[in-house]
């Protein structure tokens, strides 16, 4: 099959080329103008590279043209602003639809890959976007499955997995917890969400589908953080500081600056963040790894211990 792919030049965007180029698909991807060298073509097969931008509709005609499916992985992230995220998240997927319904050949589908879709009750522009992305996807008349990945950590993550690697990694000192650290969350590896997807090819669907993708068990935080210490070999030490002292101190500083966010990163790190996976180990055989096994082979290399600019 050919697969398109958006947001290749990312971390989860490289894996999935990768992932489908090894699995015997003709992968085209999409690159911004003066992208084109983050392309991350695999080893004798080069991609096929369509430049264009999803803020520009113009520049993606051609893009789907004798594509089977279409892998949308490209997002504007919360450290962009609301502007950018509704002109990529949601502007770059209607151009995507439009462009799909005019030039998509039959029998073509779409597939998101997007965590943000999980629903937090709490507020963010971000998550948002995502979801009425979502929902343009599943209104559109076309073909289509979304994959909802949590948090995807994994070798070559120079935004999250890396920095929070080298903080863990520190010798002495303390990593000091604004909670009490025993809510849950539910890491997934990179490879395990291009597994899924690829397990996806062979499943017999009759339907469009929808699937959570996250490791076997959430992890209170306080685990999540003790495992990737003993990973990257630090010896830094959690304290956790009590969610009322937390809140108290949240409270002093509000008197003085903006602090939105830290109320939000408060009410976020208390709610339990586990998801039911079980249609993807059910229909397509999914087996993720735990955390404990994942984080330890991800910081078993040195890519993460010099900083480097995040793909993107």
């Amino acid at each position: 099959m050919r697969i398109a792919i958006t947001g290749a030049t990312g971390f989860i965007g490289g894996y999935l080329v990768r992932g489908m180029d090894k699995a015997g698909h003709t992968v085209r991807v999409l690159a911004r103008p003066g992208r084109e060298d983050a392309v991350p073509h695999p080893a004798g097969r080069p991609c096929e590279v369509h430049i264009g931008d999803l803020t520009d509709a113009n520049s993606i005609k051609g893009f789907l043209e004798g594509v089977d499916i279409l892998l949308h992985a490209a997002s504007a992230h919360d450290h962009f602003t609301e502007s950018q995220m509704r002109a990529v998240n949601i502007g770059g997927t209607e151009a995507l639809l439009a462009e799909a319904k005019r030039a998509a050949h039959p029998g073509f589908s779409l597939w998101v890959v997007s965590s943000a879709v999980i629903g937090a009750p709490v507020y963010s522009y971000y998550r948002d976007s995502k979801r009425v992305q979502e929902k343009l996807i599943r209104g559109s008349g076309l073909d289509w499955a979304s994959f909802r990945p949590t948090l995807v950590y994994g070798v070559g993550d120079q935004r999250l997995t890396a920095p929070f690697l080298r903080k863990c990694a520190r010798q002495g000192g303390s990593i000091w917890v604004p909670h009490d650290g025993l809510s849950k969350i539910n890491p997934v590896h990179v490879d395990d969400v291009v597994d899924a997807l690829l397990r996806f090819f062979d499943f017999d669907r009759a339907a469009d589908c929808i699937y959570e993708l996250a490791g076997p068990a959430g992890i209170p935080y306080n685990d999540f953080l003790d495992l990737t210490i003993r990973a990257a070999g630090g010896t830094v030490k959690r304290r956790n500081i009590p969610k009322k002292w937390a809140d108290r101190f949240i409270f002093v500083k509000g008197l003085f600056t903006d602090v939105t966010a830290d109320r939000r990163a408060s009410a976020y790190f208390n709610l339990h963040h586990e998801h039911d996976i079980s249609n993807a180990v059910y229909e397509l055989g999914w087996s993720p790894r735990t955390y404990a096994a994942g984080i330890t082979e991800v910081a078993a290399g040195d890519w993460w211990k010099t900083e480097a600019e995040p793909k993107g």
